[in-house]
């Protein structure tokens, strides 16, 4: 059997191998198969176990490293060393780039903290935000502002580079997300505080200036759905290959300047199809090749540069998973970047869960996902310093700002950054390529790359025994030179499943 990897706490690398041996006495046979292949929830008779793709029944906590090897996933230390007060769930991560290195954190109580002290300190000024753990916000940077809304449709906040916070001047729209695009403020789904014009998006009435808002409802705005709140409720955008894209839960529609000064914006339809369209703005994720996002009938989305929409490549093998969502809180998943591991990161709430226990991840340059035991509201890009390479942030449900998949931390799991990580896989039905035959292989052999000390447990039960108590064997390790472990498989079998 192929080299299959995996990494547990301490430990690099795991690989394993079948040395298979004839009861005839024949020469040693030893069958290789690649474990490579992420986590597919499809029934376990459907997953690949070729010698040149193997996929996990489960895949917990592991991804794949650039080497090729799956390896546990790095942990998150805290931003801050104290929780905000009140341990408060983040709604939104916002930084503000260009203007100063500074992070402005939108909060469940409805306030901003600015994330330069330990605990963050709220900022003042400006009209407080609805509360809630679901009222999530998004922002824009635009004529050195950051403006941020939510999708309470708040009125609009402004947060200078000195961290000034102020309403948004005029009567401006209050939409549910905002884009700078071509020297204006798009504003999606908007209301005035007292109609919702959901299949708007409005813009302000002069270029370069956020405060100048006439006749939005009417004149300075793009109506994709009719009169009045239409029959088509736009989501919000994103700013993605020269465009703007709104999105609905059906429609993509790409937004374009156009050389007219009463009607600067022009749209049209990319693609449609029925829940082929985000359950919520947050959902949507802005890779610079590629937007992603999950749709609301249960597949992976994926928007590329010349406009073309399809399902992500092995989008079929988390189906299952998706499907299984929490159906009332589709609409509050929150989606990620994490730039140096190439993963895109959906942070969701699995059947019951009230809130997002689990995050979703894809390997974008393998197609392969993996699920990670996180409890996170909230994910932002950000820059910790100057000249520091973006890393990725993440805010869960008990007030704390995390550094997601930090390389040189060890711990991390749920929303504890000291909380032991504990990497799962279990392997497919395994027939060695004869599925239909029983055979009698003596033991499998697994190699360990340490570099530290871990002790490894490893069960497996033979032609689906419900239980992982046909095999079962625990391994010390320690040092850093690769060491073999052989497991026993004391009796013939169709079928061995393995679980690390």
């Amino acid at each position: 059997m192929r080299p299959f990897t995996t990494y547990d706490a301490n430990v690099n690398q795991t690989k394993s191998y079948y040395e298979g041996y004839n009861v005839m006495a024949l020469p040693e046979e030893v069958y290789w198969l690649d474990a490579l292949g992420g986590v597919n929830y499809q029934h376990v008779d459907r997953l690949s176990q070729t010698p040149e793709l193997l996929e996990m029944a489960v895949l917990t906590d592991m991804l794949p490293d650039p080497s090729g090897e799956l390896v546990t996933r790095p942990g998150f230390p805290k931003v801050q060393a104290s929780a905000i007060a009140g341990s408060l769930t983040f709604t939104g991560i916002h930084h503000l780039w260009a203007l100063a290195v500074e992070e402005v954190l939108s909060m469940s109580d409805g306030t901003f903290k600015r994330n330069n002290a330990a605990p963050p300190g709220a900022i003042s000024g400006g009209t407080a935000f609805t509360s809630g753990v679901n009222v999530l916000t998004r922002a824009a940077i635009h004529n050195n502002f950051l403006i941020a809304v939510s999708n309470a449709r708040n009125v609009p906040q402004t947060f200078t580079a000195a961290i000034v916070r102020a309403d948004l001047g005029g009567t401006p729209p209050r939409g549910v997300d905002v884009k700078s695009f071509h020297r204006r403020l798009l504003m999606f789904s908007p209301s005035d505080g007292t109609t919702t014009y959901k299949g708007f998006v409005a813009f302000n009435s002069a270029v370069d200036d956020e405060d100048a808002w006439v006749a939005w409802t009417t004149v300075n705005r793009l109506n994709f759905g009719g009169g009045g709140s239409g029959d088509i409720d736009i989501l919000g955008g994103e700013i993605f290959a020269d465009h703007c894209w709104a999105f609905s839960e059906n429609t993509l529609f790409r937004i374009y300047p156009q050389p007219n000064a009463l009607v600067p914006y022009g749209f049209q339809v990319v693609y449609t199809e029925v829940g082929g369209g985000p359950a919520g703005i947050h959902a949507v994720v802005n890779t610079a090749e590629a937007l992603y996002w999950i749709s609301r009938n249960g597949d992976v989305k994926q928007l590329l540069p010349d406009g073309r929409v399809r399902s992500t490549k092995y989008a079929e093998a988390v189906q299952p998973f998706l499907a299984g969502l929490s159906d009332s809180r589709r609409a509050y998943i929150v989606g990620g970047w994490e730039p140096r591991l190439r993963l895109v990161l959906w942070a969701v709430s699995d059947g019951s869960d009230s809130t997002n226990q689990d995050v979703l991840a894809l390997h974008v340059d393998t197609g392969f996902f993996s699920v990670h035991t996180l409890t996170r509201n909230a994910f932002g890009n950000r820059n910790a310093s100057t000249g520091e390479s973006q890393l990725l942030g993440g805010g869960g449900t008990s007030g704390f700002f995390y550094r997601e998949f930090d390389p040189d931390a060890t711990t991390g799991s749920g929303d504890d950054a000291d909380g032991t990580i504990s990497p799962a896989l279990r392997t497919p039905r395994l027939h060695l390529g004869m599925p239909g035959a029983r055979k009698k292989v003596t033991h499998v052999a697994l190699e360990f790359d340490p570099i530290g000390s871990e002790t490894i447990t490893i069960t497996g039960n033979y032609d689906d025994n419900t239980g992982l108590t046909d095999v079962s064997a625990t391994a010390a390790l320690s040092g850093t030179d690769t060491q073999l472990v052989r497991v026993k498989t004391p009796r013939p079998y169709r079928r061995l499943q393995l679980h690390l």
